[in-house]
């Protein structure tokens, strides 16, 4: 009869011993998020505006949350290492990527990568649009891109345009200005948009599209000539749009974004764009977005979702026109 007491008693030991292992590892496993610090991928070098941008929302961010955001540079392939990379990380709500619409509109259209645009990158904000300046050097005798498409028109492959690289966003608004004023212009690869820049400034080429010409017009060091798409910068008001000068349509346009793999929680993916819209908010967060050479503004999931299809869309079409798509 005593052993038959101990044994039940040890087995009663044993099973309070389970519930209570049970319940550790439920608990440890509803843990609040974030339960550690997030990792935030950055698909650049260090010193750019997407890390600007990283290093700026890190701040505000981890101190909502309570935990630090590690900047996790991944740069290459114009952003389609850092890209891939992200998508081998678990889509548990502790990893984040800065973004531009390059990622769901440029990239997947000349690379092979390891996602799908459309499925499995959400957009959470809009961090900035980053307007494309048309600027030329000041020896070019134009002064509004009307009189510059005639004057390529009369001259066709006198005139270049100096571009960061191949496939993006400052190549492929030389290419669209090309096909849709029925010019021939020639595309000057460097090793970034400043060096692009110092280009046109030094004559090497004569057209530079982007907003880091912003304070060279200014200073007129450059001539401005336009602003791509419909409208008008508020920071150089006196630029027309490619629509105002006869250029109608869609133009290929660059924003910034913070992205989120689509498979992370609900919860946690709602919860990081409330927070991520009520940072941007912050009138001293807007106002260094302005120094940056961005337009701040505001989407919700749905309006980024969107953004990002048209992007998709927009820019295949015409890198199937330029030859530079991959086929699908």
């Amino acid at each position: 009869m005593k052993s038959v007491i101990h044994r039940r008693a040890f087995l009663a030991g044993a099973a309070g011993l389970g519930s209570v292992a049970l319940s550790a590892r439920n608990g440890f496993a509803q843990q609040a998020w974030p339960a550690r610090d997030i990792t935030y991928v950055i698909p650049y070098a260090p010193g750019g505006m997407s890390d600007n941008i990283s290093r700026l929302l890190s701040d505000k961010l981890g101190g909502m949350l309570g935990r630090q955001l590690l900047n996790d540079y991944r740069a290459g392939a114009g952003g389609a290492i850092g890209a891939n990379y992200y998508m081998a990380q678990k889509p548990d709500g502790y990893s984040l990527l800065q973004a531009t619409n390059s990622f769901f509109g440029v990239i997947p259209n000349v690379t092979k990568v390891e996602y799908d645009p459309k499925t499995d990158l959400t957009p959470l904000v809009l961090v900035g649009d980053a307007p494309m300046a048309i600027a030329c050097n000041p020896a070019v005798p134009a002064k509004s891109l009307e009189e510059f498409v005639a004057l390529a028109k009369k001259n066709p492959g006198k005139f270049a345009y100096g571009t960061s690289g191949h496939g993006t966003v400052g190549h492929l608004c030389g290419i669209w200005l090309a096909k849709r004023a029925g010019i021939e212009i020639l595309h000057v690869p460097y090793r970034g948009a400043s060096q692009a820049l110092q280009s046109t400034l030094a004559g090497e080429t004569q057209l530079f599209f982007g907003p880091e010409a912003a304070e060279q017009i200014s200073g007129k060091a450059l001539t401005g000539l336009g602003v791509m798409g419909s409208e008008r910068w508020s920071a150089m008001p006196d630029l027309p749009t490619t629509a105002e000068s006869g250029l109608a349509g869609w133009a290929p346009r660059s924003w910034h974004t913070v992205v989120i793999h689509s498979k992370a929680p609900e919860e946690i993916r709602l919860k990081l764009a409330k927070m991520l819209n009520d940072i941007l908010a912050m009138p001293e967060v807007k106002q260094r977005l302005i120094m940056f050479g961005l337009i701040p503004g505001f989407e919700d999931l749905a309006g980024m979702r969107k953004r990002a299809d048209d992007d998709y869309a927009e820019f295949r079409v015409l890198l199937v026109e330029a030859g530079l798509a991959l086929k699908k």
